[in-house]
């Protein structure tokens, strides 16, 4: 079964370049989300400015988003090397993302959604129901 976690790890490492979220500026990928938010310029402040300029999130939704990316990077690296627990952590990762992003975005997130986040949400999805089984 190692080998559907490293099939689906593959799946999410392949959606990261794909457009994650549909914005009114345009296309926001998965590496420029990770991109802006490791490199804001002015701030925590500005790391969200992809979502809505017109919000700012506190140091704690800045830290619980910033952790969802780590732990979406940490379950694609533990499911490439074959473990089980890489989906389950991804999995993790991205309900951190999701909820940050519907806090700072609104009602409206769900009409944002695009093909890149829904590959990794359904393959991290098929990952921890495949892959980990009993043994997680």
């Amino acid at each position: 079964m190692r080998l559907v976690s490293l099939i689906t790890s593959l799946l999410v490492a392949l959606s990261f370049p794909l457009p994650w979220l549909r914005l009114s500026s345009g296309d926001v990928t998965f590496l420029y989300i990770l991109d802006k938010t490791i490199t804001a310029s002015n701030g925590f402040e500005g790391a969200f400015w992809w979502l809505n300029p017109n919000s700012t999130g506190s140091i704690f939704t800045y830290v619980v988003f910033f952790a969802g990316l780590f732990m979406i990077l940490l379950g694609v690296f533990f499911g490439l090397l074959g473990g089980r627990l890489g989906p389950g952590v991804g999995l993790a990762g991205m309900l951190l993302f999701t909820t940050v992003a519907w806090y700072i975005y609104g009602g409206g997130f769900l009409e944002t959604l695009s093909v890149g986040y829904l590959l990794a949400l359904g393959s991290f999805v098929a990952g921890f129901l495949l892959a980990g089984g009993k043994y997680l």
